[in-house]
């Protein structure tokens, strides 16, 4: 490879980041309205976080340092976004600068002009399903990212109540290309699995939030993309992305190889979710059977120890 590749890269590191403007006041007003009614909704319902800390804490460093951060999150029901934020603090959430931009359905949320404009106070970016990963909104969602902001996204690109996830569409893998190739940084992914959700409003049904759910929010470890990223340069023997403008299938190339990436480490927190679930549900079978004695052991040390025996 070009010895000049560490010195663009070197280059782009440098770049000052963009300021960002604060939210007008009726978005302020907005977030921090929706934000606080989504943390008193959960109060009815049963709700299970899991490694919360480390959402909190990459939320809170995208806003101070103005790291770029992407959230992926498996689609199971209408109310995915904005419900799950509400495990936020309260000080994240009535903070609209901190608070995560996210796409939306042109058909859907933006199908007329009074839902347009409370979908755009909303930090919603418009996206039309059916015009590829090169259409005016990844431009925008792109722009986000590289001003170092927060995004939210769904990359089944529909809600799936299916139980088994559906292949992620490529234009994760852009969004992570693009924001490296123009500032030299790679956005964190954080990958977040939920369950409970799909009951409160399930598919064919009347859109109405049903409470009393039992909900888990599972935080997964941060995903590093920049190693798929510089593989993909020496296999091809590129100095850097900008070698690639021009070439679509090259660029696609690498865009599959990205979300690919990303994809196979969220299905690990998947499984692993998944188990923890089905651990509770037979501990919470097995409680019933021995329920009066004190010597049951609880569900968080099962869970610490993944001990299947004390089951058996």
């Amino acid at each position: 490879m070009n010895t000049n590749s560490n010195s663009n890269n070197n280059e782009r590191l440098t770049r000052p980041i963009y300021d960002v403007p604060e939210p007008k006041i009726v978005s302020r007003v907005l977030m921090a309205s929706v934000g606080l009614l989504c943390k008193f909704w959960l109060g009815f319902n049963t709700v299970t976080v899991h490694n919360g800390d480390l959402l909190t804490q990459q939320v809170e460093k995208t806003h101070k340092e103005r790291n770029p951060l992407i959230t992926v999150c498996n689609h199971i029901s209408n109310l995915d976004d904005p419900i799950c934020w509400g495990i936020l603090p309260v000080n994240l959430i009535c903070n609209a600068s901190s608070a995560r931009w996210t796409l939306g359905a042109s058909n859907i949320l933006f199908s007329n002009q009074l839902r347009s404009k409370f979908f755009e106070l909303g930090k919603c970016i418009k996206i039309v399903r059916g015009d590829g990963i090169y259409q005016e909104g990844m431009t925008e969602v792109i722009d986000r990212l590289t001003e170092g902001q927060w995004l939210n996204i769904f990359p089944e690109g529909r809600v799936n109540q299916s139980g088994s996830l559906l292949y992620f569409k490529w234009g994760v893998g852009r969004m992570v290309a693009e924001c490296f190739r123009k500032t030299g940084i790679t956005p964190t992914v954080l990958p977040i699995y939920h369950n409970g959700l799909q009951h409160s409003m399930p598919l064919g049904q009347k859109a109405i939030p049903r409470p009393f759910q039992k909900l888990d929010i599972f935080v997964g470890e941060t995903i590093d993309c920049e190693p798929t990223i510089k593989q993909f340069l020496f296999d091809n023997n590129l100095d850097n992305l900008d070698c690639l403008q021009g070439n679509e299938a090259k660029q696609k190339e690498l865009y599959k190889n990205i979300t690919t990436h990303i994809q196979d480490r969220f299905q690990s927190l998947e499984s692993n979710s998944k188990n923890k679930l089905t651990l509770r549900e037979r501990l919470e079978q097995h409680q019933h059977k021995i329920a009066g004695k004190n010597e049951s052991p609880t569900f968080t040390s099962l869970l610490n120890q993944d001990d299947w025996r004390l089951l058996l």
